[in-house]
This record gives structure tokens, sequence and C-alpha cells, in this order.
């Protein structure tokens, strides 16, 4: 229990300057924000700045670099960088200390936090993949927030507050397309069933009808047929929800997700598979070096299966992101680096002058600390 005391103090001076509380004024809208209502837009912009960031237009080549990709490109030929733990981005050590009263003592906050940049910030970088883990507040079970693991992220921000972001986002940028993997991470303070329901409406509403594509195969699509659009990589279920649902709702990934492993497979739809990496503790002889070797490796496996399409022509999606608490080798020691490289800067390496130089169709690439490594993004969409 000491140790655990010492490392929150050590994580808490160590800790650069919290940046909330953020500016909580409602942003300005422009008027041809027709698909939703603007006041409910204004409101979720304000109340999800703890996740989504402070509300900019974005601007920069980044906004919009899918618009640089053919239309008949097909949907599992896509090169798409992204981020595992995408809210995580501002749990510091402050804010673990500030819900303390809720999560109680759990690990340091190093542990969960996976990302440094705002989810505004993470698009206007290049990111178009989402990783959003989400449960019942303990302060309102009928509200839905973002969790990792027992951490709680920020209990004002509300998953549709971020799917409105997502929406802001598509309007300015109508070329650029979405995929949002959801998992109900934490139902400690309320139950599957409602977080089921919760994310079942919000992901039907009005709203999202005309951001969000439904679609439950994508091996026929073309780019073109999601530009504007949001793709859903569903990790939940939808058996409580009531009435039950007539039909499907996003890539299925709900059964079959191997726990820790370098290589496995998913039948999300009928005939469709995914070829899936998702090696996030890697288990290699002790010292920072020999940990992200083995998890590099794993996932340049996987990219450059994809690119080859070796396992098959299916959606190819790797995580190179993972961790080993137990050695204090946390995630962003393991993307960054300590003193040794990191994950991060080796996949650059191996994409810009190693074996994955000019690999294209690379897939779904999830990454910790995304925006940490300079040109890491660039090199997943070349």
């Amino acid at each position: 229990m000491l140790a655990i005391l010492l490392f929150h103090l050590f994580a808490l001076l160590a800790s650069p300057v919290l940046s909330l509380p953020l500016d909580s004024s409602p942003p300005a809208l422009e008027s041809r924000a027709t698909k939703y209502d603007a006041k409910a837009m204004s409101t979720a912009l304000s109340r999800g700045q703890g996740i989504l960031g402070s509300y900019s237009r974005c601007s920069g080549s980044m906004c919009s670099w899918m618009s640089k990709v053919a239309d008949s490109t097909k949907v599992t030929d896509l090169s798409i960088p992204g981020t595992h733990d995408t809210a995580s981005w501002n749990y510091t050590p402050l804010t673990q200390i500030k819900y303390l009263g809720l999560t109680k003592l759990i690990y340091p906050s190093p542990v969960y936090r996976c990302q440094k940049s705002s989810i505004f910030g993470q698009l206007a970088s290049g990111i178009r993949a989402f990783d959003l883990r989400v449960g019942p507040s303990p302060r309102n079970s009928s509200e839905l927030i973002f969790f990792h693991s027992e951490a709680v992220l920020d209990t004002s921000a509300r998953f549709e507050d971020v799917m409105y972001g997502f929406y802001r986002f598509l309007d300015e940028n109508p070329t650029e397309s979405l995929f949002v993997s959801i998992k109900i991470e934490n139902t400690t303070f309320g139950t599957d069933g409602f977080a089921q329901q919760s994310l079942y409406t919000t992901l039907t509403s009005s709203a999202a009808q005309s951001y969000v594509n439904p679609t439950t195969s994508i091996s026929s699509l073309a780019l073109s047929s999601i530009r504007g659009k949001i793709v859903l990589l569903r990790r939940f279920s939808v058996d409580q929800v009531s009435p039950q649902p007539s039909s499907g709702l996003g890539l299925n990934f709900v059964d079959g997700w191997a726990d820790n492993s370098a290589a496995f497979s998913i039948n999300y739809a009928s005939n469709e598979v995914a070829y899936i990496e998702d090696l996030y503790e890697p288990d290699a002889p002790t010292g920072i070096t020999n940990h992200v070797n083995v998890k590099l490796n794993a996932t340049v496996t996987n990219i450059a299966a994809a690119a080859r399409k070796t396992k098959g022509d299916g959606l190819y999606i790797s995580f190179a992101s993972g961790e080993k608490a137990v050695e204090l080798i946390v995630p962003e020691i393991l993307a960054q680096g300590l003193i040794v490289p990191g994950v991060n800067q080796g996949l650059k390496k191996w994409l810009t002058t190693g074996a994955g130089k000019g690999l294209k169709k690379k897939g779904l690439v999830f990454l910790d600390f995304a925006t940490e490594t300079s040109g890491l993004i660039s090199a997943i969409i070349a």
C-alpha cells in the first residue's frame, strides 16, 4: 500500500501542469449546421470539453487528408491511424485525485493514461479511428460517461457529447470518414442493460442517422459510400435493448475478441473476417527493450499481413498499444520509451526506412500517445 501511495505522489510531482479547467463557454455555431439542433450541439461541445477538448474549427492539411484518397478505394484497403483508449488523454494525477472518492484507491494514473491530445486535437492531427469505452456515471447512473477500466475519466462529458463532436467535425470536413469502436467498459455504477439501451438510443437517434452508417458489412464498400460518415465497430451487445433491433448496427465484434493475443480473427459478418492484433501485455524477459521488441514485432507482422493480404482479403486491425504495469512499464513508457526508443519510434522507423516502407493498405492502426511521435501518423497514412 505504501508503494502505491508513493507512486501516486511521484506521478503527481512529475506531472505537467493540468490542462483543466477548460473554457466552459459555449462555442459559436455556424448557421449551416442544419442536421442537428443547434442548441443541443452547443450544449454537447461545452459539456464535453473534458473529453473532446475545446472546440475550434479544424485547420491544416491533416483535417482533410482523406480527400486525396480515391473514391473507388475499398474500405478494407484503407490505411487509418487511430487512438487506443481515446478518451484517457486528460487522466493526470490531479484528475485521479479529483475522483478518488468515486473510485477509491486504484493504480496510479500513468497506468490508465494512453493519450495526451484531446479528441479534437487527435482529429486535427489526422486520427480517424477511435476507441471509446463507456459506463454508467457514478454521479448519475442515467448518464453514460467514459472509463478506462476502473478509472473515471470525466464525469461531465457524456457519450452523446463526443458523438456530437464527431458530427461537427464531419460537417466541416465531409471528405473524411471515422471508424469508432465502442465498448461497455465498466458497469460498477449501473447496469449493462442501461448502457446497451443508452448506446443504442444515441446511435440510432435522428441526429445520428445523418452521420452513423449502420452497415454490418464493409467488404464491398468503397470510400465514397462512407465519406462524411461514421463506421461503427460494435464491441457491445444489444441483447438487452428493448424493443429488440430489427436490423444490425455496425460491424459486430461482440464475440470472439481474444484476450492479449498477437493474432486472432473474428467473423463480424457473413463471409467477412477481421484479422486482429491486440497483444496489450507482451510477455518478454525483464526490461523495456525486450517488451518493446515483442510488442513491435506483433504489430508490424499484422500490418504487413494487411498490406499483402496474406491472411485473406478482410479488415485488418492492429493495436500498437500496451503496457506491463507489474514492471512499471506503463503505456507511455512502452509507446514513447525511456532512454531507449519505444514502440512508436520503432513503428515509424519500420514504416519509413525499414521493411514496411512503401506498404499500402495497412488497415486500422490504433496507437498509444499517437500525437507525440512526429511523423508517425503521416507514415501510417502514406
